[in-house]
């Protein structure tokens, strides 16, 4: 029978039947295994139990589209309350669909898995993500509703296709919460997709490796492709070490090597400047028998522009022509980033230049994007704002990258009016361009340069209205402008918000701010306590320990007037490895002064001698008038010498080369 004609009777126990004939083959059609996918729950149930999820047959079943919804009269047996919700969606009214399920669903009326699996599938066939992510989420809301594998499988990809990978991750935390064991490709696909997204407070890297590490778990077949996706994993890490340890698994299974798993490894060490690895990947590749491509130009031509090497890759484009790879857009845009990092612009323009007048190569968005963000360095806005145009009139469509860099711009520049960043957005709109996360940061981030903490709450509120996640950069800024404004508790909960996100992870700059923000509301305790937190992170990622958060902190017990905590913070920081800056020995002697405690501000400046820090004495002596000044004002007589507390005074006033008892009576006392 012809794939159409069991799809005509899907629904039915011959379906099942007819369908195992097929599957009796040693090597089952392709077209005949989508087709029964398309058709119904059972049929596909049918396929996923009696064949290998890892056949690449059915890895393309995975992430096939889906066909339009079949006739009512072929629906399976469902209560009758569901057939006028089935009755819609096969009349693809999906808007009518979704309102008879919530309409059911408010009834109390249970609603059988495999209508709320074709509605999903309808509305994905019609790239309506949204939508179709609201009705699986209202599937999950009181009692779970387990739905078919290939269901979970469709909304993780379309979840990933729409560029939130950590909705993606969510649907798969519930694929595996409702008994289902994930492919290798689904897997793949997710670490994929993490492994693509680079920002600052995203723990992007990290479950991608995660999520490697739990697919190796599973020791499952894994082909070429998926130890590929492992290395680009390992890679986002730091992990060259374990990346070229798959590429030696790969060899011992007999899995075919090509160029793409060297050029991982080139990626790699491009990333961290390893300029000293390339000659042995490159002869590794060679006793492959492998010749590198323009890919492998191009990774090499970034590496050595990460390391600073300009001359060097130069020469690497040169090598290329003469082994007969041609240049491409990406050579010269890696050369292009290279100058721009080195703050050459006009060597940057001048291979603009080249490019343009070599054969078959046009700049692209990456290209003027670099260049725009070089003038915006260089401080020439309207340079790149020309380039802008000549961007667009080439044909050449901006994307956020270039728009963020010219709001960048606008915003770091406190002569211009804030309107002109604002005005950029509004262009942006226009241009069909969509602000990401970073434009609304850049613009969270200048008005807090301008001292205006209510826009920072507008633009939060707009941005996550816009169906934006705020990252750890968003939350950070947030934070300070609660902080600001004196709203220490609603600070700390937008921190704690931060904390509980999937999509955002807690690092040291979001620390150093909720910090700030409890110790200027006077809030010692709490902020004491998420010192320890960051000072644990430092530690966990080898980094120094934080001296914002500490500087904070003595910060905080200065305008408490409390010197012995203050050095009791210090202490601690000491003896964590940190180095203080000079702020935080200013605190500190201005401090003890304006508290009395002579002898622990001597402690300090002499601390601060031994660092080669020498102490600011014309501030200093301005301090003690003012201690003098209010010793007055409080009617107490100035200190005698026969106090302890006053023979630090004179000796601090020694210190500071004014006149003193101190100096006078040691020497008297030793009979000199």
């Amino acid at each position: 029978m012809s794939p159409k004609g069991l799809c005509q009777i899907w629904g039915t126990s011959s379906s099942v039947s007819a369908l195992g004939v097929f599957l009796g083959t040693s090597k089952p059609p392709t077209r005949i295994l989508l087709s029964l996918h398309s058709t119904c729950r059972d049929v596909r149930r049918s396929i996923s139990e009696t064949a290998s999820l890892q056949s690449p047959v059915l890895g393309s079943l995975i992430t096939s589209s889906y066909k339009t919804p079949r006739s009512a009269a072929s629906f399976p047996s469902v209560n009758n309350a569901e057939i006028k919700l089935l009755r819609a969606i096969s009349s693809g009214q999906l808007d009518t669909a979704m309102e008879e399920l919530k309409r059911l669903k408010s009834s109390g009326c249970a609603v059988e898995p495999y209508s709320i699996e074709r509605l999903v599938e309808a509305l994905l066939s019609k790239q309506r993500f949204r939508a179709a992510l609201t009705v699986f989420k209202s599937s999950q809301h009181t009692t779970p509703t387990q739905l078919h594998y290939f269901t979970y499988q469709s909304l993780v990809t379309a979840a990933i296709k729409a560029g939130e990978p950590y909705t993606a991750l969510e649907i798969f935390r519930q694929l595996q919460a409702a008994g289902l064991t994930p492919n290798y490709i689904t897997y793949c696909g997710l670490i994929s997709a993490f492994g693509k997204v680079r920002r600052r407070g995203q723990p992007s890297a990290d479950l991608a490796y995660q999520l490697w590490q739990e697919l190796c778990s599973l020791q499952l077949p894994l082909d070429a492709a998926a130890f590929r996706t492992g290395m680009n994993a390992c890679i986002s890490v730091g992990k060259l070490t374990e990346a070229r340890q798959l590429l030696q698994d790969m060899k011992q299974r007999n899995i075919a090597l090509d160029i793409r798993v060297f050029n991982i490894l080139l990626k790699g060490y491009s990333r961290r400047g390893g300029v000293s690895a390339v000659p042995s990947i490159l002869q590794e590749m060679a006793d492959a028998g492998l010749k590198p491509s323009a890919v492998t130009y191009n990774t090499l031509i970034d590496t050595y522009v990460t390391a600073g090497q300009l001359a060097q890759a130069r020469q690497t484009c040169a090598d290329a022509q003469a082994a007969g790879v041609a240049l491409d857009v990406w050579s010269y845009s890696g050369l292009i980033k290279g100058f721009v990092q080195n703050n050459e612009l006009q060597a940057a323009l001048e291979i603009l230049q080249e490019m343009k007048e070599a054969d078959n190569i046009t700049p692209n968005e990456v290209t003027y994007s670099t260049l725009i963000d070089g003038c915006v360095r260089a401080g020439v806005i309207d340079t790149g704002k020309e380039l802008l145009s000549e961007m667009v009139a080439g044909g050449v469509k901006p994307n956020a990258v270039t728009y963020n860099t010219l709001i960048r711009a606008y915003a770091m520049d406190d002569k211009v009016d804030m309107q002109e960043a604002f005005g950029m957005l509004n262009e942006m709109g226009k241009a069909g361009v969509m602000p990401t996360v970073d434009t609304f940061n850049t613009l969270m981030d200048a008005c807090i340069r301008r001292v205006d903490p209510p826009a920072v709450l507008r633009l939060f509120r707009r941005m996550v209205q816009s169906g934006y996640s705020p990252d750890a950069v968003s939350y950070t800024t947030l934070i300070t402008a609660l902080s600001w404004l004196g709203r220490s508790a609603e600070a700390l909960e937008a921190f704690k918000e931060l904390d509980a996100s999937p999509s955002a992870q807690v690092d040291l700059y979001a620390y150093n701010a909720v910090i700030s923000a409890l110790s200027v509301a006077g809030r010692m305790t709490d902020a004491r306590s998420y010192l320890q937190q960051a000072a644990q992170l430092a530690q966990d990622q080898a980094a120094p320990a934080p001296v914002e958060a500490f500087g904070a902190i003595i910060k905080g017990y200065a305008r408490l007037n409390q010197a012995e905590a203050a050095l009791d913070v210090m202490r601690d920081f000491w003896q964590q490895g940190g180095e203080p800056d000079d702020s935080m020995f200013e605190v500190l002697v201005t401090l003890c002064v304006r508290t009395g405690e002579f002898r622990k501000a001597l402690q300090v400046v002499h601390a601060m001698d031994k660092l080669g820090r020498p102490a600011d004495k014309m501030r200093i002596k301005k301090v003690l008038e003012e201690f003098y000044r209010r010793q007055e004002k409080l009617k107490r007589p100035r200190p005698t010498f026969d106090k302890p507390m006053n023979e630090g005074l004179e000796r601090f006033k020694f210190w500071l080369g004014l006149p003193n008892q101190y100096y006078k009576d040691d020497w008297q006392s030793r009979g000199e």
